[in-house]
């Protein structure tokens, strides 16, 4: 059984009853822990805090009481690994907030190792620099992925333009270059702000337009950034198949890890002293 933690107080999950999310006025983030810390927690709240901005939302509670809920939360359940779910919102005036624990789907060592399977979905977010709860786009997208049994879809604008996937973000590469559409028609996924960070330090060039679902054959490999995928490369978009074994993503993917692993390393080390 797993304890969550609300404005109302720590619970159990399964005498907890959430408030209905109200989604014009609701924001959330998803956190991964891993060894018990919160992987990038000063960036999720960063994102947290615009994405209440944007919906013009006021939050009282500062970083350290965030960052002390978090582990609170894991200290209770005994769990040092998995996704953390922030939920904040609004009904009437009242305010409402919910740390708990969620499922997750982490890739298999096989995914990395063969890429996963991906198609288009032809969706935009209204939204898409607030972290909100959008449900047409997501029912459309656990739909597909179920029905073709597919890792995640991409989303293509109304200017048949691929812009990120349902629950990701996603990158493509040729002659070690590397695109991603621009911060302005995403969400600024927090793995990929970090994936930034390593290509920038690895000397790469970086380019941020969106590319058009009609070019996607022009690229030599498509990955997928992520809180639950980290780097994940792309095995195929429909009947378009791509190269997972790419020494530059994989030199990537390596970059990334250590970067992980330095973070983590760092905040147990703050946790000693």
């Amino acid at each position: 059984m797993n304890l969550v933690l609300s404005n109302e107080g720590l619970k159990s999950d399964s005498s907890f009853i959430e408030t209905p999310i109200n989604t014009d006025q609701s924001v959330y983030e998803v956190i991964r822990i891993i060894d018990g810390v919160a992987l990038f927690l000063e960036d999720h709240f960063a994102r947290l805090k615009r994405s209440m901005q944007i919906k013009g939302l006021i939050f009282q509670m500062d970083f350290l009481e965030f960052k002390q809920n978090i582990g609170e939360l894991i200290r209770q359940n005994k769990r040092m690994e998995g996704n953390v779910k922030f939920v904040f919102t609004t009904t009437n005036g009242k305010i409402g907030w919910l740390f708990s624990f969620i499922p997750h789907n982490y890739p298999t060592n096989a995914d990395y190792l063969d890429g996963v399977l991906t198609d288009l979905l032809f969706a935009e977010r209204l939204n898409p620099n607030a972290k909100v709860v959008q449900p047409e786009i997501r029912d459309k997208a656990n739909q597909m992925i179920a029905d073709r049994k597919l890792y995640e879809v991409l989303l293509v604008d109304r200017d048949g333009m691929l812009t990120e996937g349902s629950r990701s973000n996603v990158f493509f590469v040729k002659d070690e270059v590397f695109y991603t559409a621009p911060s302005s028609a995403v969400l600024e996924g927090i793995t990929r702000q970090q994936v930034l960070v390593c290509l920038k330090e690895l000397g790469y060039t970086i380019v941020e337009e969106t590319v058009s679902a009609k070019e996607i054959e022009q690229f030599v490999a498509i990955f997928l950034t992520g809180t639950s995928p980290k780097i994940l490369p792309i095995r195929s978009i429909g009947e378009k198949v791509f190269d997972v074994q790419n020494p530059t993503v994989a030199g990537l993917i390596e970059s990334y890890d250590k970067m992980i692993r330095e973070y983590i390393r760092n905040e147990i080390i703050l946790k000693e002293k």
